[in-house]
């Protein structure tokens, strides 16, 4: 019985003779070497590399894009709580007021009544803002942004801005002076809050209320407010 390792094959067509035994033992790669079915490790390797290059580059700016997202997303919140004041003040016919208030390390904003306040209890409409909000005075000095104005608060360029104050809606809803019980005249207010961002970095937004009542969120760019 013939080997088949070891049977050969005359082709006389083609005058050459062919070890069927090569067709069957298998071809041995030293690692490193490329073959038709894969890559070679340095290829991998540089494959790899350009990868971990690319991430490297577009993380910060993933990040940037997250905390914007979360910044707009915690001022928008907070805007439906203004909102929010207002329509209990028009429904219930009475003085709301937003008022702010830290407790357990978070900042708290919260609506009671403005003649009879509760304070921060769990039946008030509140909102806690995200841990990276802390509420600040203005901003003064050097290195910081240029205070809000009245008129980009929707005011008349003589009016005060109150960023002190409590925000007071009267039963028609329009932000007012709190005195004794009553609400007269309208007043615009202002708030200011710093976000501190994950990647690093301070962030400052604010929060208006024009005297007609509408709330409008503003945030630094570096060199002006933008909306």
């Amino acid at each position: 019985m013939n080997n088949p390792f070891t049977e050969r094959s005359n082709c006389r067509a083609c005058g050459r003779v062919f070890d069927l035994g090569d067709a069957r033992r298998p071809s041995i790669h030293h690692f490193g070497e490329a073959d038709s079915f894969g890559f070679s490790a340095i290829e991998l390797m540089v494959v790899a590399g350009i990868v971990i290059t690319l991430a490297a580059i577009s993380l910060p700016t993933i990040f940037s894009v997250v905390a914007s997202a979360h910044l707009r997303g915690g001022m928008n919140d907070l805007s439906g709580l203004f909102q929010n004041a207002r329509n209990i003040a028009v429904r219930q016919n009475t003085i709301s007021r937003v008022r702010f208030q830290v407790s357990g390390g978070e900042c708290f904003a919260y609506v009671d009544n403005g003649a009879n306040p509760t304070g921060l209890t769990s039946m008030v409409p509140q909102l806690a803002l995200p841990r990276q909000f802390t509420k600040v005075s203005p901003p003064s000095g050097v290195g910081v942004p240029t205070p809000l104005t009245a008129t980009n608060c929707g005011a008349n360029s003589s009016s005060t801005l109150d960023s002190v104050d409590d925000t007071y809606f009267s039963g028609v809803g329009l932000p007012c002076e709190y005195s004794s019980g009553s609400c007269s005249g309208t007043q615009a207010f202002a708030y200011y809050f710093n976000y501190a961002a994950s990647s690093g970095g301070t962030r400052w937004t604010s929060i208006c209320v024009s005297p007609a009542g509408r709330m409008t969120t503003w945030y630094w760019n570096g060199a002006a407010w933008t909306n």
